[in-house]
Parts: C-alpha cells; structure tokens; sequence
C-alpha cells in the first residue's frame, strides 16, 4: 500500500466514479474538500484504492487479486499508523465482499425477521454488516411533518454550531467537515430548538455537485421522542427548493435511521456490504 500525495488524488477519480451506490464520503476526499487518506497500489496506474474519510468511512475499490495489497491493507486495517483509521469499510465490485470477510475473519449479523442480532466470537476484530443506500421518492410525506408548539427550527448558524458540539458528540458537522467555518460556508443544516436547547439537529455530511447527504443527531435527553424528524424534513425541504437531490444511507441493523428515513419519504434502494473495524 503506497499513499498518495493530495495532488495524486485525481488518478483514482476515475475508480471512485465507476461505483455506482453512494460514496460521497469518498467523492470529498479526493476532491480534496475535506482531509483524509488515499492509499493504491501502484501511484503511476493505481488497480485499488483505499479512500479514507477523516470521520473513518472508507471505500475499498479495484482489483481484489492482488495479494501483496490485500496482505498491507488487513495489517492496515488491524494495527493503522495513520491519523484517520478506517473503521467503516465499503467495498466495490461485488468480489471484494467475500475477499475480505476471509482475510478479515469478520462475523456476520443474524438476520431474524425484522430484527438483527449479532453472533460475535470472543475477540471478534471486525463485523460485516450492510449499509442501506435510500432514495428519495415521497415529497408528499413532508406536509404531514409539522414542528409541535414551543419548539423551533432555525438553520445553524455560528451560535448553534457551538451549542450541537457542546451537547452532542457523535453525528455531528466537525467530524465531516474540516472545520467551523469550512461547514458554514459551504455546508447547510438545521437545528430543532426547545427553549433555546438543542433537541436534534440534520446537517449535510457531504456535498457532491447536487447531490447532499444528511446527518442527523438528535440530544441525548431527547432520544426516543420523535423529535428527530423535524430538523431532518426542513433539511430534505432544503434539497428540494434549492435543487439538491437527498441522500440517506444508515446500517442495516440501525432500526431508528431506516424508520426515520422511511417517514421522511425515502425508501431503501440498494443494499452493500459494510465492514465495521470493532
């Protein structure tokens, strides 16, 4: 594995491009918009790449034969010596599935019914899972979605921006965008408000042309209440007045995303296999 300088990054463009679910977490990092890690085979005609985003998504694709790769890249993966791991793993075409559930040893999640459950040896390193990819197809269900009384959505602005981070430490804009400033010039996202208290808040992970992936991540001492849905249908109302298509991908097990997403007006489009670095 060889990493490339940001320079570089334009020669596994075409690769990326060649995927065809979502990954524009991997789009902004070789768009050199936000930091990360780009590691090939070969710099002068890369076969596969690892493209790493500063929050720890990763897409692995390309050619899954060469072996002296795959031997750095699980090393890689099992003991990284970079400042942004890989700790959610994507991977392109088809074959790379199987490939790296054999060199990774991963376990699977039991699927029973509607519910998911995990069967997870001692000391198990990595879980393969799926990731969901959502479409948007119900405009409609958002007229149903109105703000309840004493609470308010306002866009994040500077003051709000500090107060998500002060309250919230998981999905939030820092760990998907370079900095403060770098998401309110060039992101967008709104915050449900209860007495000047952050309920929950939908922001744009990433922006790719016109294509937004929302974030949403809603209070600790507000879970569990259905509040997430209002800042996430002004952000979804956004894309759709001001000509962004939304995206919406979650893992298959996180019943909560899927069933928010669902409510928004999104429905389930395709289905890949996730990789979680435990």
């Amino acid at each position: 594995m060889i990493q490339l300088n940001p320079l570089d990054y334009a020669k596994v463009a075409p690769m990326v491009r060649s995927v065809p679910f979502n990954n524009l977490f991997a789009r902004v990092v070789i768009e050199n918009k936000v930091d990360g890690h780009v590691f090939v085979d070969d710099v002068s005609n890369p076969s596969v790449s690892l493209i790493v985003h500063k929050y720890g998504m990763a897409l692995l694709c390309g050619s899954y034969e060469n072996d002296a790769f795959n031997h750095q890249l699980v090393r890689f993966l099992k003991h990284p010596t970079v400042e942004f791991p890989a700790k959610y793993l994507l991977t392109h075409p088809e074959q790379w599935g199987q490939k790296l559930a054999a060199l990774l040893g991963s376990v699977k999640l039991k699927v029973d019914g509607k519910e998911l459950e995990l069967e997870q040896e001692n000391n198990a390193f990595c879980l393969q899972t799926q990731r969901i990819n959502y479409a948007f197809a119900s405009p409609s269900r958002l007229h149903d979605i109105l703000v309840p009384a004493s609470f308010t959505v306002a866009r994040i602005d500077q003051d709000i921006y500090r107060k998500i981070h002060e309250v919230q430490n998981s999905v939030v804009p820092d760990h998907f965008w370079n900095s403060a400033e770098d998401f309110l010039e060039n992101g967008i996202g709104f915050a449900l408000l209860y007495d000047d208290q952050i309920v929950s808040a939908s922001f744009a992970s990433y922006i790719v042309d016109d294509q937004l992936e929302l974030g949403v991540e809603t209070t600790a001492a507000f879970r569990k209440k259905g509040y997430s849905v209002y800042a996430a249908s002004a952000l979804v109302s956004y894309c759709l007045t001001n000509g962004y298509k939304p995206l919406w991908a979650c893992r298959r097990e996180n019943i909560g995303s899927s069933r928010l997403a669902e409510r928004l007006g999104f429905a389930p489009a395709s289905y890949h296999p996730y990789f979680c670095m435990t």
